[in-house]
């Protein structure tokens, strides 16, 4: 009875769309995203449906996919519609056979419409330009709704989908993090103060670390605090400390209107929507020319190759397989006795008995995350590291001399006040200089 009323309702609605170009109106493209949903989802107990890419499963048995893997027909829906459907109904999202390419393309969901993804991205930058605009509060409140909305769109349709793992505390996680750091985000561009925006910089850099370690890139989140957190983010603090100096004592509250007001909103909302359009598009449909993951094996060799250079781990991790083992390993003095294949890494040597036998070790020997950026840092890209660690230096000294100067400045200006000459002959005022040198 549901089933029939959703589809009487949704054929009578659709008959009064406006014709366009060919043939169809906005009603009948909605149709067409909504029908496919209906087809494979909307099944009731009294009327079971077999599933096009799930053979022999039906409404009345939601959930299981007799004779195929539990993973084919148990992923969450793709869609904000598909999602309320199948909540209403009971049921779970049919799949097709996963594609190259990577993306939620290679999911193989088939209520994924391709025009989605761009759509959500114009919602949230609409929201966002309210925002940025020049209206009254109104115009801000419907900004904040308008972004809240189209937020949980995009998690009802991707989030659960790109969460790097699974269990329900890794999801809380990714939500909570994903949140603070959008939030912190839009208010980062929106708010007046430009002290308050660099600490709202600041949230936004803690959570994009959070969800990097959900990832387990260890690396890219402690890179991501110290670079910014530690470095950019101090060297803005005090360009915003010499920068912003009052006109007059009692203008130190005034806000300026450059910082109240943004000049092109429209231009950068703009620019955003073309960036985040063009990395939602590579998120759910995919990168054609991607080559394929790594197998097993090409995995297991460039654990071996990096541990081939990390001694002291490998000799740990060999202690603890085979006691007797004799280090260094080497067979008629050939030391690259680190291989791998399919079930994992082993090591080729001598025993103190004189036998030579393959030391298998355990997958928990093998480089972490974080090792193996570490050493891709000094052993391929070592003029890389380097030339970052130079322009961070020289940020640092840029504001220390700055801040320098400036202390330096007040202290005679404390000493001029008590009648005092000054310590540092400042060339600030070049009328005052030539006067000077002229006297």
């Amino acid at each position: 009875m549901k089933n029939a009323m959703a589809m009487a309702a949704l054929s009578i609605v659709s008959r009064f769309g406006i014709e366009a170009r060919f043939g169809q109106g906005p009603l009948a493209v909605i149709e067409g995203i909504l029908k496919p949903c209906m087809e494979c989802w909307i099944v009731g107990p009294e009327d079971p449906i077999p599933r096009p890419n799930c053979p022999g499963f039906t409404g009345n048995m939601p959930g299981k996919c007799p004779g195929e893997p539990p993973s084919g027909c148990d992923t969450p829906p793709a869609g904000l519609s598909c999602l309320l459907i199948t909540t209403l109904w009971g049921v779970s999202c049919p799949r097709e056979a996963p594609v190259q390419g990577g993306g939620l393309a290679a999911l193989g969901l088939t209520c994924m419409d391709g025009i989605l993804p761009y759509i959500e991205c114009f919602a949230a930058i609409v929201a966002l330009y309210l925002l940025l605009g020049r209206g009254g509060r109104g115009s801000k409140v419907l900004g904040i709704l308008g972004g809240f909305g189209a937020l949980a769109w995009i998690y009802v349709m991707a989030g659960t989908s790109i969460i790097g793992g699974e269990g329900i505390a890794r999801e809380v996680l990714f939500l909570i993090f994903g949140v603070i750091a959008i939030s912190a985000a839009v208010r980062m561009i929106t708010h007046s103060r430009p002290v308050y925006s660099a600490i709202n910089f600041v949230f936004v850099v803690l959570s994009s670390a959070g969800l990097f370690l959900l990832l387990e890139a260890e690396f890219m989140a402690f890179a991501l605090v110290i670079v910014y957190a530690g470095a950019v983010l101090i060297t803005y603090m005090f360009v915003l400390m010499l920068a912003q100096q009052a006109s007059a004592p009692e203008k130190v509250t005034e806000v300026p209107e450059y910082d109240r007001m943004a000049r092109e909103p429209a231009a950068a909302v703009t620019v955003g929507f073309i960036f985040l359009a063009t990395i939602f598009g590579a998120v759910y449909q995919g990168i054609p020319d991607l080559p394929p993951p790594a197998g097993e094996i090409e995995r297991n060799m460039a654990r071996a190759e990096v541990l081939q250079g990390l001694p002291k781990q490998l000799r740990t991790e060999i202690e603890k397989v085979e006691p007797t083992f004799q280090w260094p390993p080497e067979i008629d003095g050939n030391k690259n006795m680190v291989h791998a294949d399919e079930s994992g890494i082993f090591v080729l040597g001598t025993t103190d008995a004189g036998s030579h036998q393959p030391v298998r070790l355990p997958l928990s020997a093998g480089p972490r995350n974080t090792q193996f950026v570490g050493w891709d840092l000094v052993a391929r890209f070592p003029v890389s590291l380097e030339l970052a660690g130079i322009i961070l230096l020289l940020a640092m000294f840029g504001a220390v001399i700055l801040a320098r100067r400036q202390i330096e400045h007040g202290e005679d200006e404390l000493r001029e006040a008590v009648g005092m000459p000054r310590i540092h002959d400042w060339d600030d005022d070049p009328a005052a200089t030539e006067e000077g040198s002229t006297a």
